[in-house]
């Protein structure tokens, strides 16, 4: 029995370690990557984002809110059935009551309807800051990538000293300090680059985060390999401030969402108003005496707004009217300034790329003679490896100002609400 058990044991351990061998395997294999581009990225979440699913839902809401505001009340069924003395003179009686709404349903339907467009463009502001949100994770995992390269260039060049300083001869005075500082900043770039890969997935599991694809297990990948094609961060041509303003308010979902709100509250006020519009009640139905006689019975009746006449609903709607004006004013004022704003940021950001084309392309033909130069022997290691450093610092700070590029173009976007400056032009020609 205790050998059974223990073979038990031991082959639990074994399976368990072999699953979690391969779990891990799964997890960080480079065959899970499926490389995509950005708008099929943006066409894959469109169609399967959980959260985009669930606001969605909202929509079916807002549609039945609709119905429900056009409802009808209601028949009430009425009975009288008299018992006693009290039956010989008087009938007994059974049948419906109609409460009739004097011009309350048009008003709510009017409100829902509001509600509905409100609806709509917040759905549709939700699908275009979803594509911002994966331009975004698809720019950082790019800027990773960039990283990572950068630091693996960096490694073969140190290997390339190393073998420099390993050829050259022993008996030189600085052969071994040499070689010392080679081997150390080749070690030390290792780990670098082992910090840049963790980064790099990182930013993948971040990107797949946001594309939040339902009962998905491939890991998605950025088509391009790093920023320094230039293919992802093409050349961006920038309309004029007025040109801008004019798109931001004809295309913005939050705008859209303002003017609706404030049609929405506009309709709330007619509907509280309406509450003091007295209803209509209908009755009818059979009436019969004690003896057998048969009959009917109609009536009719109405409700007395006296005692409540609703001010303090009407009071709200009217203030929820004018702070919708308010928030719509509001999103106007900033948007005008933000744009400004946003726009001198790109401009410079776009010189400062620029900028820094010219000095890396300058900085690799330095660092190309400063390893001519120690080859022949005519320059000190130190000197070399200083020029190697000042340029890797070159290469990060090219990266960073392309990142503030690109970010500075997904601040535009976002305020002139459209999802790249192609669609713009786009919407140019189809006028």
């Amino acid at each position: 029995m205790k050998r059974f058990l223990l073979t038990i044991l031991f082959l639990a351990v074994f399976c368990l370690g072999a699953f979690a061998e391969t779990s891990t395997e799964r997890a960080f294999s480079d065959d899970d990557k499926y490389k995509i581009d950005l708008n099929k990225a943006m066409e894959m979440a469109l169609i399967g984002n959980i959260e985009l699913q669930e606001q969605r839902k909202n929509l079916g809401i807002s549609q039945n809110d609709i119905k429900a505001a056009n409802a009808l009340k209601n028949p009430q069924f009425q009975s009288n059935f008299l018992m006693g003395r009290i039956a010989k003179g008087n009938s007994s009686q059974f049948g419906l009551m109609l409460p009739i709404e004097i011009t309350k349903r048009g008003a709510r339907k009017k409100a829902a309807v509001a509600g509905l467009s409100y609806t709509e463009n917040k759905i549709n502001d939700y699908e275009f800051k979803l594509k911002l949100r994966i331009r975004t994770a698809y720019f950082n995992l790019l800027l990773a990538k960039s990283d990572l390269r950068i630091m693996e260039e960096r490694k073969e060049l140190l290997e390339d000293l190393y073998e420099i300083a390993k050829n050259k001869p022993k008996k030189s005075d600085s052969y071994e300090i040499d070689l010392l500082q080679a081997d150390m900043k080749l070690k030390k770039q290792i780990i670098q680059i082992n910090k840049a890969k963790a980064n790099v997935r990182t930013a993948q599991y971040n990107f797949n985060r946001v594309l939040n694809l339902e009962n998905n297990l491939t890991l998605y990948d950025t088509k391009e390999d790093s920023l320094f094609d230039k293919s992802f961060v093409a050349e961006l041509n920038l309309p004029g401030y007025e040109e801008l303003e004019e798109t931001a308010f004809k295309n913005r979902y939050d705008i859209k969402m303002a003017e609706t709100k404030i049609l929405k509250a506009k309709r709330d006020i007619d509907v509280a108003a309406k509450q003091r519009i007295p209803d209509i009640y209908l009755s009818g139905g059979y009436a019969f005496a004690h003896d057998g006689t048969p009959g009917a019975y109609v009536g009719a009746g109405f409700d007395i707004p006296s005692l409540y006449l609703y001010s303090p609903e009407i009071k709200n709607a009217k203030l929820n009217y004018e702070k919708a004006q308010l928030e719509y004013n509001s999103i106007i004022n900033i948007t005008k300034n933000v744009i400004h704003t946003n726009h001198d940021k790109f401009v410079i950001a776009k010189e400062n790329v620029g900028h820094y084309d010219e000095i890396l392309e300058e900085s690799k033909k330095i660092l190309k003679l400063s390893k001519q130069r120690y080859k022949k022997g005519k320059t000190p290691l130190t000197s070399l490896i200083v020029v190697e450093h000042s340029h890797q610092e070159l290469m990060n700070e090219y990266i960073s100002a392309i990142g503030v590029y690109y970010n500075a173009y997904i601040a535009l976007l976002q305020e002139i609400g459209v999802d790249s400056f192609g669609s713009l032009n786009e919407q140019k020609e189809n006028l």
